[in-house]
């Protein structure tokens, strides 16, 4: 058996594995040992048969019904979380740490699925908090997220450019960026080394790429096995690990990921990583 793999965008033998839903299927690349769906959905059913928010609020709703007592155990521990450090926010702080020591005041982030807006709207609070101003710009596939996002970032002098992710970065060519936030995308992008490598093109010289992915390699996925919450059908297709993680970086032309052990901490479900140009 055969498909593209998709952190080589070449066809490999792989093999099948024991997580599905319905139509479904999870395949391993034999040759990367990366996970990913098989039959991925097309990218015109993100735009509103898949869309993210949909797709959210109907594995909750799975979730609540199949597993109530860990579902309500997670909520009450995210809420307890959430009231001890109500500011925090990993992705924000990995951004302002890794980009605030250069030297220009004026910045360009470019989020990629940015969803609503809120984080675009909470990395230019942290940045406006040491004295940099950053200019706002996302991309998002849904219909009613982009429509939300455009009206939070506006007053921030941002812009959203509604399509793929692909093609958005494609039209934003002739543009370069300081930022690009990847935060719970890349596992939603079926052509992730196209991405990456189409990212790297509009880059500053000293540009980063901030990267937020489910942690396929947790100790909690191979516990719970097909009840992990880092799966989600149809709309996660790739299932990233540290290793997998930094194949596709090179790949796609970057040095190695910069990840501290923090940011690949086994226990937790998401890992993190910077990527420099």
């Amino acid at each position: 058996m055969n498909h593209i793999c998709p952190i080589l965008d070449r066809p490999t033998p792989t093999q099948a594995t024991s997580f599905r839903r319905e139509q479904w299927q999870i395949v391993q690349c034999r040759e990367t040992g990366f996970t990913f769906l098989a039959n991925p959905p097309q990218y015109e059913q993100l735009q509103q048969e898949y869309a993210w928010e949909k797709t959210y609020e109907s594995e909750k709703q799975r979730r609540q019904e199949t597993e109530p007592a860990i579902t309500l155990a997670s909520d009450v521990a995210k809420e307890i979380k959430y009231r001890i450090s109500p500011k925090r926010n990993r992705i924000a702080d990995i951004a302002v740490h890794s980009i605030r020591s250069t030297e220009s005041q004026a910045l360009r982030m470019l989020d990629i699925g940015c969803g609503s807006g809120d984080l675009m709207v909470e990395i230019q609070k942290r940045f406006a908090s040491i004295g940099k101003q950053i200019q706002p710009v996302g991309i998002e596939v849904s219909d009613e997220l982009s429509r939300r996002a455009a009206q939070r970032i506006a007053p921030l002098g941002g812009k959203i450019v509604q399509t793929y992710a692909i093609e958005g970065c494609r039209d934003l060519a002739d543009e370069r960026f300081d930022l690009v936030i990847m935060s719970c995308f890349l596992e939603h992008e079926s052509k992730p080394l196209q991405l990456l490598k189409t990212v790297r093109e509009i880059l500053t010289e000293h540009g980063i790429v901030v990267i937020k992915v489910p942690n396929f390699a947790s100790w909690n996925r191979r516990i719970r096995g097909e009840r992990w919450c880092g799966f989600r059908f149809p709309d996660h297709v790739n299932y990233f690990t540290p290793a997998t993680l930094r194949r596709v970086a090179l790949e796609a032309g970057f040095p190695p990921p910069e990840q501290s052990w923090l940011d690949r901490f086994p226990l937790n479900d998401n890992m993190y990583a910077v990527l420099r140009k």
